[in-house]
């Protein structure tokens, strides 16, 4: 997954065939797509380059030198410590910001409000994060709860009915445990959503809707330091969508 998909996952169900193959082309090729020009990647794909103005239009861009601009400013890592915290903060909400689409938000609390009961999921640093979103959809009298434990997370299949919806909370969208209860999910008569960091994930691929602000994954001196508070944010306006039901 490169740093394309990252941001511009929610737009590929609108995107045509050969309009989501430039982007998976240039998602992989990244040095080619910024010394590249228009016609040349055009040439490279075999469409014509309406094809990558279009895209790069649906994509929210100005054209295709806003995207091109995109990829070279994206190929200078900002080092954490050389930077101001608040700054780096506000420049990952920013673009975070854009990959929302408010009708998934429309959508899924319209969803919650009709599922018989909520279940949350969410594992390591994630488990403060469901419980949380569990506990506000509980102050409604919604029939809720939240599970961490591996050997409950197992058993999700056998416990679900086919009026409930399962969340899966997880930064990556990658934890293998989340994976592999979704994956066994995804064979029943039952709803499904993730609320993730990553627009392209194994998880987020697996259930039926994927809620995400995509951002960037950030490691300073072995930490990862990625930001969870997206996480949170997301949650907020999702259950201030599902009041408004």
């Amino acid at each position: 997954m490169g740093i394309l998909l990252d941001r511009f996952g929610n737009h590929l169900a609108k995107l045509t065939p050969t309009e989501k193959q430039v982007l998976y082309y240039m998602d992989q090729h990244l040095h080619e797509g910024m010394r590249l020009s228009l016609s040349e990647i055009a040439k490279v794909n075999n469409v014509s380059t309406t094809t990558i103005v279009r895209l790069s239009h649906k994509l929210g861009l100005e054209g295709f030198s806003e995207l091109k601009y995109i990829l070279k400013s994206k190929d200078q890592p900002a080092s954490p410590a050389a930077s101001n915290p608040v700054e780096l903060y506000k420049q990952e909400f920013i673009q975070a910001f854009d990959t929302i689409r408010p009708e998934d938000l429309e959508k899924l609390s319209e969803r919650i409000k009709r599922a018989h009961q909520v279940i949350i999921v969410g594992v390591g640093l994630s488990k403060m994060i469901a419980e949380y979103f569990s506990k506000l959809l509980m102050q409604t009298g919604k029939q809720t709860y939240y599970t961490y434990e591996s050997h409950m997370i197992d058993l999700l299949p056998n416990m679900v009915k086919p009026d409930d919806l399962v969340f899966f909370i997880s930064t990556s969208g990658e934890t293998k445990t989340l994976i592999q209860a979704a994956e066994k999910l995804s064979y029943q008569v039952v709803d499904t959503a993730a609320i993730t960091n990553s627009s392209d994930s194994a998880l987020g691929r697996l259930v039926k809707t994927n809620l995400s602000m995509t951002v960037e994954k950030v490691n300073f001196a072995g930490y990862d330091i990625t930001a969870r508070s997206t996480l949170m944010l997301l949650i907020d306006l999702l259950f201030a969508s599902y009041l408004k039901k």
